[in-house]
């Protein structure tokens, strides 16, 4: 964006960024829906469950400290926990500590792969229905490139 199109203090939206807003907004909402409603009945996993074993199995070793793993989701401390204490309870994740690293560190069980694996086909299926075929390369190259400076641009603050 350049610096004559920022507004800046309490001057509403514009038409125009109201509408890049809210197309964000419901291109988000609509993705992980309609994806969440191709995995759920496959698996059983809910999407937080899903996502939160895609951010482990991505995680170098398969494992992530809890802090770490609620800051990549952009959730608190106790929204993950309570999440990760009904997914421990379903078997998929199991929390340990280490006495040599500080906090508590989430893994993967058997059943958390087993399940992260059966996912894998049906996830991919839908990303590319729902979102890969909608996009010509181009398209898809420049939301990466957007996406990925507005990561960028979010890391240097603090959350």
């Amino acid at each position: 964006m350049t610096e004559n199109r920022i507004r800046t203090g309490t001057d509403p939206l514009t038409p125009g960024e109201r509408a890049a807003w809210r197309a964000v907004l419901l291109v988000g909402d609509l993705l992980r829906f309609e994806v969440a409603a191709e995995v759920g009945p496959v698996t059983g996993l809910s999407p937080a469950d899903h996502s939160v074993l895609m951010h482990v199995d991505e995680a170098p070793g398969q494992q992530i400290g809890q802090q770490n793993l609620a800051n990549a989701m952009f959730w608190s401390r106790s929204r993950l926990s309570r999440q990760l204490t009904r997914m421990q309870a379903r078997g998929l994740v199991e929390r340990t500590t280490d006495g040599g690293s500080p906090g508590v560190r989430v893994s993967m069980t058997e059943a958390g792969r087993n399940a992260i694996r059966a996912a894998a086909g049906v996830h991919a299926d839908a990303v590319r229905r729902h979102l890969i075929q909608a996009a010509s390369e181009d398209e898809l190259s420049a939301f990466v490139r957007l996406a990925d400076r507005i990561v960028r641009r979010d890391d240097k603050s603090p959350r």
